[in-house]
């Protein structure tokens, strides 16, 4: 096969590099070449080709401060329409995987804490009553976040108050993390997106961005807009913490960098 490369194919080479990579990781080993040659084979595109682009996956990995798979140095030399697909596909993929550990951990320990004990369900309904309060964040912070943003999510403007959530901006860690400049009122599914650092606030412009993980998503339509800020303006999210979150974010890049 020759010309350009296919949605398919670019999917697949994210994917077996994934797979190589998890396998780099837990110090098994692997066959790359088979690996190609089983990608020859299913596209009709030489393996050489798929090795190569292995390598600019590489690259990718490099850029975002990752280690690479051995043997396959990075090559920088991707195609402008090829990088921002091989991204796509990398980001997506990482937030599937993010999401699919976090609720392996969740199922973990609720088991643990017998959470469904069908012999406890007064013991297990408080635990879960528990937990969507931790989730929210201490009452007395979120009150104070309800009050300031007149119980409206920051991004979306939902008014369902049972869904909106107290969420740090820099991670809890203790009571002085608990103040009004490092808090957000959110939306329970957007507080997950932005605790996974798919979701950011450019601090120069306090205006949504998303990762490209989600740019063909639902939450595409919330992207570019600007947040709703809070009343009084004390209450305002710090600039410095929203900077700290979004340097979190391994896609984010401010326009003030990405003008130099």
């Amino acid at each position: 096969m020759s010309g350009g490369w296919s949605k398919e194919e670019l999917e697949a080479s994210v994917q077996a590099y994934r797979e190589m990579w998890d396998l780099q990781q837990a110090g098994e080993k692997f066959v790359k070449k088979a690996i190609y040659r089983e990608l020859s084979e299913r596209f009709g595109r030489k393996a050489g080709a798929f090795e190569r682009r292995m390598q600019n996956i590489s690259a990718i990995y490099e850029e975002r401060g990752l280690e690479w798979i051995v043997g396959l140095k990075p090559q920088k030399n991707i195609g402008s329409v090829v990088k921002p697909q091989l991204i796509e596909m990398l980001d997506r993929l990482l937030l599937e995987n993010t999401v699919t550990a976090e609720i392996v951990l969740a199922e973990i320990e609720a088991d643990q804490q017998r959470a469904f004990d069908p012999q406890g369900v007064e013991d297990a309904r408080k635990r879960v009553v528990a937990t969507i309060v931790r989730r929210r964040g201490q009452s007395a912070f979120r009150q104070k976040l309800l009050d300031a943003y007149g119980a409206k999510c920051a991004i979306t403007g939902c008014t369902q108050a049972e869904v909106l959530e107290a969420a740090h901006i820099h991670p809890y860690k203790g009571q002085h993390t608990q103040v009004m400049s490092n808090g957000l009122l959110l939306r329970a599914d957007l507080h997950t997106l932005f605790d996974l650092y798919l979701i950011a606030i450019e601090p120069e412009t306090l205006m949504v961005r998303l990762s490209p993980a989600l740019s063909r998503s639902d939450y595409a339509k919330y992207a570019g807009l600007p947040l709703n800020l809070p009343t009084p303006a004390t209450a305002r999210p710090s600039i410095e913490t929203l900077q700290w979150h979004a340097d979190q974010c391994p896609w984010f890049k401010s326009p003030t960098v990405s003008s130099a």
